[in-house]
């Protein structure tokens, strides 16, 4: 199932410059328009609470724009917006017009416009909540525990009972780890440490 589309974040930057141009060459001016459509995504480790970030861009549209606005309405400038730019991207006007209206309200006739559109999704790390509750199955009672003053963890080398690590957990091919040292490997490996029995699918 595909995830809803997040609200946009959008970003506007106007580099203008004043052009001084003789009567031969006319009065048109130009607007570059830049549009930079971006994925930004943070996957969640919910057993560790560790974030991994990601940026993916998704398209990158250029389109030079020459104009002669009689004024620097929003009308205006609406207007030759949507003349020019694909209509699913009309959106964007609500964005541009007030800030080209004002650069060119102070004198400024050749702008290179930068939109960045960035789309945020949030997700937990499936493979990493399918490990965390598996390895919640398998927690040890108090009880079950008192027969393990013995034994050590075979990742981590220490008392499975006695050191400072986290409690221990039975898998099910029966073999116990500590719950912290087991998170770490199955982050890494679909198998267990001792025997190699497959414990989930990747």
């Amino acid at each position: 199932m595909n995830d809803p589309i997040p609200k946009a974040v959008v970003s506007v930057q106007v580099q203008a410059e004043r052009v001084s141009r003789s009567p031969s060459q006319g009065n048109t001016n130009s607007i570059f328009l830049i549009v930079n459509t971006i994925k930004d995504e943070i996957l969640i480790n919910p057993g560790t609470g560790h974030r991994t970030a990601t940026s993916t861009p998704l398209s990158y549209k250029s389109l030079p724009i020459n104009y002669t606005l009689p004024s620097c309405s929003h009308h205006h400038i609406q207007s030759l917006l949507h003349d020019r730019l694909h209509r699913d991207d009309h959106w964007l006007c609500d964005h541009l017009v007030p800030k080209i209206s004002s650069a060119i309200s102070s004198g400024f006739v050749d702008l290179t416009v930068s939109v960045a559109v960035t789309y945020k999704y949030v997700r937990v790390d499936e493979a990493a909540l399918k490990i965390s509750r598996m390895v919640l199955q398998g927690f040890m009672s108090v009880e079950e525990t008192k027969s393990l003053n013995a034994e050590s963890c075979s990742i981590c080398l220490q008392s499975l009972v006695s050191s400072s690590k986290t409690a221990p957990t039975r898998m099910s091919c029966s073999h116990v780890f500590h719950n912290g040292c087991l998170v770490e490997w199955l982050n890494r490996k679909n198998t267990c440490p001792m025997c190699r029995t497959v414990l989930y699918d990747r």
